[in-house]
């Protein structure tokens, strides 16, 4: 019987991500003072990406002809071969990342379908939202939820205590509506959405429900969309009545700049 040597670790470069994903945020934020669009922000952020990404697959790519001296022409090719499929495998997560932002950069053009306000008009805010219009938005984003995730062990009285809080971020204008500009925002976003939960949501990769409790919830989706919308509105809702717990900061670093190649 064989015994094959235990694979050593590959290296992870793990002392960036956290200093990448600030910048990010302040460069979200430097953008949307500036008046750029949420799409916008995205598609230039992802070109930024996929420009690191292409300037190591370059550095790869010199590779090719530095396998070890002295080996066999197995060796050589089997070294030409793998620098091949990480070439490859750069480009593709280049393209990847632009071609998934023009996908978000377009949805705000189809994802609202409620009548809006002229654009010199402001925004009515509104004190409270009552119970049957928690309902109701609940309902919506419990089926988009599990839609997505196929997940139902969410607790229900804290999404009506967080939508509670949310959703006078909506204006009075477009509380009616609602609902539909909510199911239109998850379809016009849903590969988004998809990559969120998969990745840190239930059962994802990177899921930690102990320090970003949202993503396990279905009113997450409706935070999502309030994020693309009125990220100043929300930050002070929240931030006046929930929890202390950078947890808001902690989903929109995930919504915002966590969904990109994995």
């Amino acid at each position: 019987m064989s015994h094959h040597p235990p694979r050593r670790p590959l290296p992870l470069i793990a002392v960036h991500a956290e200093t990448a994903a600030n910048a990010e945020q302040r460069m979200t934020e430097l953008l949307d003072a500036a008046g750029a669009s949420p799409g916008e922000v995205h598609t230039l952020i992802a070109a930024i990406r996929a420009g690191a990404v292409e300037g190591a697959q370059g550095e790869v790519i010199e590779q090719d002809t530095q396998a070890p001296a002295d080996t066999s022409n197995q060796v050589q090719e089997g070294w030409l071969r793998a620098v091949e499929s990480i070439a490859s495998r750069l480009a593709h997560i280049a393209d990847r990342t632009v071609r998934q932002a023009r996908t978000v950069a377009a949805a705000p053009e189809t994802r609202s379908v409620a009548p809006k306000p002229e654009p010199s008009s402001l925004a009515t805010p509104v004190d409270q939202v009552g119970e049957e219009q928690v309902q109701q938005v609940l309902e919506a984003a419990e089926r988009i939820f599990v839609s997505l995730t196929g997940y139902t062990g969410f607790d229900r009285d804290l999404s009506q205590e967080i939508l509670a809080v949310v959703l006078p971020c909506v204006s009075a204008e477009q509380q009616d509506d609602y609902v539909r500009q909510l199911e239109a925002f998850a379809e016009a976003s849903r590969e988004r959405l998809v990559q969120l939960y998969r990745k840190y949501g239930p059962g994802g990769k990177f899921a930690d429900e102990r320090h970003c409790y949202l993503t396990h919830q279905p009113e997450s989706v409706v935070v999502c969309e309030r994020l693309d919308s009125v990220p100043t509105w929300l930050n002070a809702v929240w931030n006046d009545e929930l929890d202390a717990e950078l947890t808001l900061e902690r989903f929109t670093k995930h919504w915002r700049f966590g969904l990109g190649p994995s």
